[in-house]
C-alpha cells in the first residue's frame, strides 16, 4: 500500500494539473471582449437643432424652405438572426420638424422631412458590416439592397487614436472618421472622431425621388456636405454622443443654390448622452478573464511541482526516520 504522503502528493499533482488545464482553456471558453449584448435595449440617438431649415411641400406641390427646430433620430434594435459572433440590426432614421403644440401630430406629412429603415448584420465585437444592407425609404416605399462596409453607430471595441471608415446614410457610403482627441464626459474618458463630408452630388451616387428636382425651369441636384463628430466610449466602442453640421441643398451644375433640403446644426442633449455613456460602460464592464487564467496557471504549476517533489522523495528515508523514532521511544535508557 502506498504511504499516505505519496497518496497526498499524487492528489496535489492532480489538482495542479487540473488548474493548469483550466487556466489554459479559460480564455477559449469564456470571452471578456465587450461584444454587443444580445439583450441590449433598443437604443435611440436623438439630435436636435434649434434653428434648422428644411424642405416642405406647399399646397401647389412645390417646395419651400421651412424654418424652425428640427430633430434627427437614429433608432436601433437588435433582431434575429443572431449568434455569438454576429447580430442583425434594424435601424430607423428620421428627420422631422418640430411644429407648434397645437398642430403637432395632426399631420405627419407636415412634420416629416425624410425617413428610412435600414436592416443589416454586424460583427458583435467590431460593429463592422458583414454584408449588404436592405433599405426601405419611407418616401419611395420600395426596398433596395445597398452595398455597405465599415462601421455605423458602433466603433470597434478598444477603439484607439486612429481613423475608422464610418457609414453615412445620406452618402450610402463610408467617410473616414478621423481621431480628434480625448475628452472627459461624466468623469470618464471618451474619444472624439470627426467625419468631413466634402460637397458631393448625391444624384451621381444613386437615384431617388429627392436627388433631382426642377425649380423655375432649372434642374437641381441634391448636394451634400458637412461634418459629423462621434464621441465613443473606447473599451466598448459604443457611441455616446453625436454632433452634426449638415448642409443638403439642390444646386445646378454650375453651383447655383436653388432650394435647401436640410440645414442642421445640432446634437444629442447632455442627459441623453449621460444615459448612453452608462449603457456603454455597462457593456464594457466585463469580468477580465486573463488575470484569472494567469492565476490558475501559476497556482496549478506550484501545486504540481510541489506534488512531484513529494512523490519523488525517497521512501527509504521516511522509513529510516520512522524506525529511528520508534527505537528511541523503545529504549529505556533514553527515558532515564
Amino acid at each position: 500500500m502506498l504511504p499516505r504522503s505519496r497518496i497526498i502528493a499524487v492528489l496535489i499533482i492532480g489538482i495542479g494539473a487540473a488548474m493548469i488545464a483550466a487556466g489554459a482553456f479559460l480564455p477559449r471558453l469564456v470571452s471578456d471582449d465587450p461584444k454587443i449584448p444580445l439583450d441590449l435595449p433598443d437604443t435611440t440617438y436623438t439630435l436636435r437643432a434649434e434653428d434648422g431649415v428644411s424642405s416642405a411641400l406647399n399646397p401647389e406641390g412645390g417646395r419651400e424652405d421651412a424654418f424652425g427646430p428640427i430633430r434627427r433620430q437614429f433608432h436601433g434594435e437588435l433582431i434575429e438572426p443572431a449568434d455569438e459572433q454576429r447580430v442583425s440590426v434594424r435601424m430607423g432614421t428620421s428627420t422631422t420638424r418640430e411644429l407648434p403644440p397645437e398642430v403637432m401630430g395632426t399631420d405627419p406629412i407636415l412634420e416629416l422631412v425624410d425617413a428610412a429603415v435600414w436592416t443589416f448584420t454586424v460583427d458583435r465585437l467590431s460593429g463592422e458590416f458583414l454584408g449588404p444592407a436592405m433599405l426601405t425609404d419611407q418616401m419611395a416605399g420600395v426596398p433596395v439592397e445597398v452595398p455597405v462596409d465599415g462601421h455605423w453607430v458602433k466603433f470597434p471595441a478598444d477603439a484607439g487614436p486612429v481613423s475608422y471608415p464610418i457609414f453615412d446614410d445620406f452618402l450610402r457610403g463610408t467617410v473616414p472618421a478621423e481621431y480628434v482627441g480625448t475628452e472627459d464626459l461624466g468623469g470618464n474618458e471618451v474619444l472624439r472622431y470627426r467625419q468631413t463630408i466634402v460637397p458631393t452630388n448625391l444624384a451621381a451616387r444613386y437615384r431617388s425621388n429627392l436627388t433631382q428636382i426642377n425649380v423655375d425651369d432649372k434642374t437641381g441636384f441634391l448636394t451634400y456636405q458637412g461634418t459629423r463628430d462621434w464621441l465613443v466610449e473606447p473599451e466598448s466602442g459604443m457611441v455616446v454622443d453625436i454632433d452634426e453640421d449638415l448642409d443638403l441643398r439642390w444646386e445646378t451644375r454650375e453651383g447655383e443654390r436653388l432650394r435647401t433640403f436640410l440645414r442642421f446644426v445640432g446634437g444629442v442633449d447632455e442627459q441623453a448622452s449621460a444615459r448612453l455613456l452608462q449603457q456603454a460602460l455597462d457593456v464594457a464592464d466585463t469580468a477580465p478573464v486573463r488575470p484569472w487564467s494567469i492565476a490558475l496557471l501559476v497556482i496549478g504549476a506550484i501545486l504540481a511541482f510541489g506534488g512531484i517533489v513529494g512523490a519523488l522523495r525517497p521512501e527509504g528515508r521516511d522509513r529510516e526516520n520512522r524506525e529511528d523514532r520508534g527505537n528511541r521511544k523503545g529504549d529505556p535508557a533514553r527515558h532515564s
